[in-house]
């Protein structure tokens, strides 16, 4: 079948059916041209997609990663990354213009369990996770709760809302606790670990440690540094399994007994427990990094963590609404991380920007359906 060539413009009648990338089973995905067009239920809202972001959990998706397998429940349109125009509010929805300019959170939550009652909705003991259990919004139209709907001021670029879900993980983890003035270490420069560190040096923390085990990611950590102008903070670490003793034994000495505030990215044990051990007594480690295994070790923990009082805080996805309303206000005021998005294909091509962030050679890939129907 053809790929549909019939432009979207929000508010007009949709065609019947739809290009999206569905999984219709664990392990498999397929990027259809004849998917039903979805009906906002009363309380949602259609968006006509103008962009999304591939996360790393696609990939992981695309490639079947048994860690995953519990979470889905095929089949459903994958992807949760986008930014796009109202189209079409459900029968009991009020205050949406169609054509307004939106992201939406994708975390659908109960409202009704003791996370959500005690105001810390992001942790919800029953979150229904659109593009994983949910269909999502690889597709050019995705339906989403109206209260999880997101407003974009007019200037905030295509591609950065294309990813402003994994942009508020960064955010969430950078503003856990104040960095101002603070030592603070990012173990990990992936593409979430490069954009905590723009956020934290632009809340003006004092100095930054970055670790990772690729000096490629460690240069492009320094090149980036040059270009925001915080290069005279940056100290970046090579870790190297046999040298991690003594690297810890440096960073201590450097930051005069451990930095203030770690965050850790990657989710390898041996970065978790590294974190811990670069963190000065009484200082503050947040965790965002999901482990592969279900279990991970915390050595020395009396030594490294109660002795030390140090706090741990683990991060899920983005306090709502605060972490929405907390980044848009530091776009506006010039956070700038468009430089990730390293490819742009059109939605068609979202195998090639799977094989591509897999191989490593991307931070982000953005996509764009109305690529397909020119």
């Amino acid at each position: 079948m053809s790929i549909a060539t019939t432009p979207i413009v929000p508010g007009h009648t949709p065609p019947a059916t739809m290009n999206a990338v569905v999984v219709p089973e664990f392990g498999r995905w397929e990027y259809r041209t004849n998917v039903p067009v979805p009906e906002p239920k009363a309380n949602e809202v259609r968006i006509a997609v103008a962009a999304c972001g591939i996360c790393g959990t696609d990939v992981h998706i695309a490639k079947g990663d048994a860690s995953l397998k519990a979470m889905l429940k095929p089949p459903f349109v994958q992807g949760h990354e986008f930014c796009g125009y109202v189209d079409k509010p459900g029968a009991d929805v009020t205050g949406f213009t169609v054509g307004e300019f939106v992201s939406a959170e994708m975390h659908e939550i109960c409202g009704k369990c003791p996370a959500c009652l005690a105001g810390k909705k992001h942790a919800c003991a029953r979150t229904r996770y659109r593009g994983l259990d949910t269909d999502g919004s690889f597709a050019d139209y995705v339906c989403v709760s109206a209260s999880n709907v997101i407003r974009l001021p007019a200037g905030v670029p295509v591609k950065l809302a294309a990813f402003l879900d994994p942009l508020g993980n960064a955010v969430h983890t950078a503003c856990k606790v104040p960095v101002k003035g603070k030592k603070v270490l990012v173990a990990g420069y992936g593409a979430i670990g490069a954009m905590v560190v723009e956020v934290v040096a632009f809340l003006g923390a004092s100095e930054i440690h970055v670790t990772d085990v690729k000096g490629k990611a460690l240069r492009s950590a320094e090149e980036r540094a040059k270009k925001s102008g915080f290069a005279d903070r940056l100290i970046t670490h090579q870790v190297k399994n046999e040298h991690r003793n003594s690297l810890a034994e440096h960073i201590l000495a450097i930051t005069g007994g451990g930095v203030d505030v770690a965050m850790e990215i990657s989710g390898h044990p041996d970065a978790i427990n590294d974190a811990i051990r670069y963190t000065r007594a009484g200082g503050d480690v947040v965790l965002l990094g999901l482990p592969t295994d279900s279990a991970v070790t915390l050595q020395d923990f009396g030594k490294n963590i109660i002795f030390r009082g140090l706090t741990l805080h683990a991060v899920v996805g983005r306090e709502m609404f605060a972490t929405w309303d907390k980044m848009l206000e530091l776009i506006a005021a010039g956070l700038d991380t468009t430089w990730l998005v390293t490819s742009e294909l059109p939605l068609s091509k979202i195998g090639e920007g799977y094989q591509r962030i897999a191989a490593g050679t991307e931070q982000k890939v953005v996509l764009y359906p109305g690529w397909d129907r020119r």
